[in-house]
């Protein structure tokens, strides 16, 4: 499953696997000490998913790094 970003939203907000995205979150903790973010919880849209949001600004080189 690929992780999707939502660029439109306010807060901008990231879909995936929940091992995805705690693995994005632990890569931009650790590499870029961004730390801005909400938990990881289940997607209300899509039930396969999670999702979680982004309260600063992220470049988006440092989401792509991860993957």
């Amino acid at each position: 499953m690929a992780i999707r970003v939502a660029w439109d939203r306010t807060p901008v907000s990231v879909h995936g696997s929940k091992g995805e995205l705690i693995s994005l979150i632990d890569h931009l903790r650790a590499t870029h000490n961004f730390r801005k973010h909400s938990i990881v919880m289940p997607d209300r849209e899509n039930d396969e998913e999670a999702v979680f949001f982004l309260y600063a600004p992220c470049d988006p080189r440092w989401i792509a790094e991860a993957m």
